[in-house]
């Protein structure tokens, strides 16, 4: 049946007019067989002239005359994007549900510019899309490409959800083998993490006990609280511990502290006593690593005190604008341990005094006169703790990149402005847990980056 298109003259639009050709059978003369059994027709002038590799396909001694291509690997979905691709060098069809399939597809075809259109559409995606979005599509890229995939768009995605805290949520949708590949690709990398180790921990082992004990809250709760597999049948436990073997390769108990170990992981016998010894030994001799792999990255955190004062970006929560009265807010990410922390803040916009740096984790936001709560640059040059105040010869104005630098190990704090670092605030007496604050007043506007950025 010939498709008709009468909407405008041809010659118009070289685009348009090859896009009419997508339909109309009269310009069919290859048949291409897709995976998932469904067969796409198209012009085997136009695939070949477009790409080396259907020119291959299609002239090849062994199929020319041969007017059925197989694609066991590509189904019939991102065939259809690939051929709109290589009859306008334009692509309407591409979206969330199909773009691991089509980047596949690009790949085998090796079709660099939309490969590339694809990628940006990725990095959009992962500024815009809620990280149950990235969590599937790395799941789906894993799947499709396997476990050793180390691509552009692997990249894209391990850190869309590396920058997220992993949460157990109803429809968490990162597959054991995705997880796998994430703890993988990050476990000696400088990315940014927003993660503590033994929250890494707790998010897989919940995970593998939910892939073998479905729909049943009450006996994953039960399991938790009691610190142990009690009320789980022998095959249960087994199965539970098959899936956690490949994982906790990837979670380094160097990065925990001795009750974090004691309580919550020795119970369950799922690391070897050997790995345990290690991990005790490290931290009794003062060689424990960080808290968290990577490089340290937190999103804001509301609460039932910040009211309607803040405006946190939906966009992943980096952003914080205020819309009130001066206000203090948390970042939701504890620091501990031994470890050098590095984050940075950009100003975005300022209107009067706003004060960076951090803060006691249980501080009560509602209590205070000071405009300021924690250890903290003001905007006006000088560093805040209570009531004490001492000139930081670093006044802020828009736009300036502020770094906190945060020494666990030897309780101490500074600050760079524009990569122009000042010396230790001396008088200060920084507490074993932390958490990154910020206090601003309306109209002022800040942004959380990682000191990668």
């Amino acid at each position: 049946m010939m498709v008709q298109n009468n909407s405008s003259p041809r010659g118009r639009s070289l685009e348009r007019d090859f896009k009419k050709l997508i339909g109309d059978e009269r310009f069919h003369d290859i048949h291409l067989k897709c995976s998932d059994g469904k067969t796409i027709r198209g012009c085997k002038a136009i695939l070949a002239t477009r790409s080396d590799v259907f020119n291959s396909s299609i002239f090849n001694e062994s199929t020319k005359g041969n007017n059925l291509l197989s694609f066991n690997d590509i189904d019939s979905i991102a065939m259809k994007v690939v051929l709109e691709f290589l009859y306008t060098s334009k692509v309407e069809g591409l979206n969330v549900n199909n773009i691991v399939e089509v980047y596949y597809a690009s790949i085998y075809f090796d079709l660099i510019d939309l490969q590339d259109h694809i990628i940006e559409l990725m990095k959009r995606l992962s500024m815009n899309k809620d990280v149950n979005v990235g969590k599937k599509l790395l799941s789906e890229c894993v799947k499709k490409f396997s476990i050793e995939v180390d691509n552009k768009m692997s990249q894209v995605l391990i850190n869309w959800v590396a920058k997220n805290k992993l949460e157990n949520c109803e429809n968490d949708s990162l597959s054991l083998e995705g997880l796998r590949y994430l703890l993988e690709k990050t476990f000696d990398s400088q990315i940014p993490f927003a993660t503590s180790e033994f929250n890494v921990w707790e998010y897989t082992f919940v995970k593998a006990i939910k892939e073998v004990i479905q729909n049943n809250k009450t006996l994953v709760k039960e399991i938790l609280d009691k610190n142990s597999f009690s009320t789980c049948r022998p095959q249960e436990i087994e199965e539970i511990k098959s899936h956690l073997t490949p994982l906790i390769n990837y979670i380094n108990l160097k990065r925990m502290n001795g009750e974090e170990i004691e309580q919550r992981i020795e119970p369950f016998n799922i690391y070897p006593t050997e790995e345990l010894k290690k991990g005790y030994s490290s931290i009794l001799n003062g060689r424990g690593l960080g808290f968290i792999r990577g490089v340290p990255i937190f999103k804001w955190k509301n609460n039932k005190h910040n009211g309607s004062v803040f405006k946190i970006s939906p966009a992943g929560g980096f952003i914080v604008e205020a819309n009130g009265q001066p206000k203090s807010i948390l970042g939701d990410l504890i620091f501990e341990g031994k470890g050098v922390y590095e984050w940075r803040f950009l100003i975005e916009k300022l209107c009067k005094t706003i004060y960076i740096g951090i803060c006691e984790v249980n501080v009560d936001l509602s209590k205070g006169d000071q405009g300021y709560h924690g250890w903290v640059l003001g905007s006006d040059g000088y560093v805040y703790h209570e009531k004490n105040y001492t000139w930081y010869d670093a006044r802020l104005k828009e736009w300036d990149n502020v770094t906190v630098h945060l020494d666990m190990k030897n309780k101490t704090c500074a600050f760079s402005v524009n990569n122009i670092k000042k010396q230790i605030v001396s008088e200060w007496n920084i507490p074993s847990q932390v958490c990154a604050v910020a206090s601003l007043g309306h109209g002022s506007k800040l942004r959380i980056k990682s000191i990668k950025s």
